[in-house]
């Protein structure tokens, strides 16, 4: 799903659409409801930016669910779910799932600590504007939100840049 707006207005457009219905037509989203000549065409922008296929959809949904039984305190997944995952993505080990931004361990409770418009652990994008498999993890909420829209590697020279200037000496990875 796009994420949409999280504030209340008319103009920050539908909230939570599924990716692959924006690569629908105008004519098609309007008999679904959405009417895309409303909105502002950043609006438009930003959705249509997000659109993904709905197989590359249902990827990530694989992924995301791997990742999941990836982390600590996990229920185990039934055996023909981990055979069916495995052999996607290779062995689950339920400690392996980190923060795609920071690399810290995600624990399954997390999940658990979540209230409405407040999850301590989100859906992540090392490119924001690229939805894969290969390319979508899991998140600490604060780092999801400091990666912002920019790519990972962008992410890091921005952060890198600013605690040099600060006077940190970075040392870049070879």
């Amino acid at each position: 799903m796009t994420t949409g707006a999280s504030w209340k207005s008319k103009d920050a457009g539908p909230n939570r659409v599924r990716r692959w219905a924006m690569l629908m037509t105008d004519k098609k989203l309007l008999r679904i409801g959405i009417d895309m000549k409303k909105l502002k065409p950043i609006v438009v922008s930003k959705l249509r930016e997000k659109a993904a296929k709905y197989e590359d959809c249902m990827a990530v949904a694989q992924r995301l669910t791997a990742l999941t039984y990836g982390m600590p305190n996990a229920p185990r997944a039934p055996k023909e779910i981990s055979e069916y995952l495995e052999a996607l993505f290779g062995p689950i080990d339920d400690s392996s799932t980190t923060c795609l931004v920071c690399r810290n361990p995600l624990d399954f409770e997390m999940f658990a600590s979540a209230r409405r418009g407040k999850a301590e652990i989100e859906t992540s994008h090392s490119n924001p504007r690229l939805h894969t498999p290969e390319n979508v993890g899991f998140a600490h909420r604060a780092c999801n939100i400091a990666q912002g829209n920019k790519t990972l590697d962008e992410f890091y020279g921005w952060i890198s840049g600013i605690l040099e200037r600060v006077g940190y000496t970075i040392q870049r990875p070879s």
